[in-house]
């Protein structure tokens, strides 16, 4: 069997390497041939990136990453810090249990490091057609459509929030101690602060290009965080109708999907489609209900990334105006609020089955949301 991942960013290099290291370590599947075929002229993203736990523990399993050898620049990622959120709290802290913890990493480290790990193979070129591929099954991680004309987005399914833009920066400075995300609300959005080994910090300064101009957004951007904007690029956020054409292409990455990055869901649900998959390819699960799996995640990480938008925050201003008319449209994600609404914090984030709330959340998750904003 042969697996072709294309595509060598973060979507392509977690996916090459989950399907490398399940099938040449942890279970020693044989006659498995897994390569990666990416473009090297295609940079990676250029700002730090955050996870939830789980890919750490891929790194760690995989390639033997640690705090002492740590080639992607990884820093301790322990929770997110909400800022200006709601109108009951200045600050409160979404925290990973205290013996887990994600990171912060560089996209371009990451790359070069997965590139030459051994586990499988990989190649430079361009591939114009599924059809010059003579894999069994395809990964197509190349990154977002190039679709310009409304028509060509038929192939997507829209999804609702508030944002479609950002700028980024970054300073050449780092506080100290800050072992955290940082997400500050503003008067146009929210910023997302990552601290970086190299003594500097990232930052994304989301908004809405339809009520914020973006002269106006990076004066504000300016003004409030003293960072001299780098680049700016405006998004769709989107999930694709087919994650599986064929039964042979399997889209990752920002072809199966794309939504802000509030929460830093992107990576978590990359490593979970490709568990899926796994199951479907070597343990005869059914693509349909696999494909279904994973749009239903997306569509319940849409809802409660919404929710988070439902309290406003310190600013009165017509994006926030905006942003609370969005609302959630799952009765499942209402039921899990209510349940942890009545619940003391004995026992929420002790991990397994009996703790599951909402998507990819746990139930200490959602209740620690819910403590932050409403209580």
């Amino acid at each position: 069997m042969k697996i072709t991942i294309l595509g060598g960013g973060n979507a392509g290099c977690f996916t090459a390497l989950h399907f490398a290291y399940y099938t040449t370590i942890e279970e020693n599947i044989n006659d498995v041939q897994i390569e990666l075929i990416h473009d090297k002229n295609i940079l990676p993203e250029k700002v730090g990136q955050a996870t939830f736990p789980e890919p750490p523990q891929l790194l760690w399993s995989a390639l033997g990453i640690d705090w002492y050898n740590n080639p992607i620049d990884a820093t301790i990622k322990t929770g997110i810090l909400y800022e200006n959120w709601g109108k009951k709290k200045e600050t409160f802290m979404h925290p990973f249990p205290f013996d887990t913890m994600g990171i912060h990493f560089s996209p371009k480290k990451l790359q070069e490091t997965v590139l030459k790990c051994g586990l499988f193979e990989v190649s430079d070129r361009n591939v114009n057609s599924y059809d010059d591929i003579d894999s069994d099954y395809i990964f197509d991680c190349r990154g977002r459509p190039i679709l310009d004309n409304i028509s060509g987005w038929g192939d997507y399914i829209p999804l609702d929030n508030p944002l479609n833009a950002v700028i980024l920066g970054q300073s050449q400075n780092r506080e100290p101690n800050i072992n955290w995300t940082r997400t500050v609300a503003t008067p146009d959005g929210w910023t997302f602060v990552i601290p970086n080994t190299t003594n500097t910090t990232s930052y994304g300064y989301l908004y809405n290009h339809d009520i914020t101009s973006d002269l106006e957004a990076e004066e504000n951007f300016t003004e409030l965080f003293d960072v001299v904007p780098t680049d700016k690029l405006r998004f769709k956020n989107y999930v694709a109708r087919t994650p599986i054409i064929d039964n042979r292409i399997i889209l990752n990455g920002n072809k199966l999907f794309f939504l802000e990055p509030l929460e830093a869901t992107a990576l978590t649900t990359y490593l979970d489609w490709a568990r899926i998959i796994y199951s479907w390819i070597f343990y005869n699960e059914s693509p349909i209900d696999a494909a279904e799996q994973i749009k239903k995640q997306i569509f319940q990480i849409k809802n409660f990334i919404l929710w988070h938008y439902q309290f406003g925050s310190k600013y009165d201003t017509p994006f926030w105006n905006y942003a609370k008319t969005l609302l959630p449209d799952d009765p499942e994600m209402y039921d899990v609020i209510q349940s942890v609404s009545q619940m003391d914090d004995d026992g929420l984030f002790v991990r397994g089955k009996d703790n599951v709330g909402y998507g990819i959340w746990q139930r200490g998750s959602v209740k620690n949301w819910y403590d932050g904003v409403v209580i």
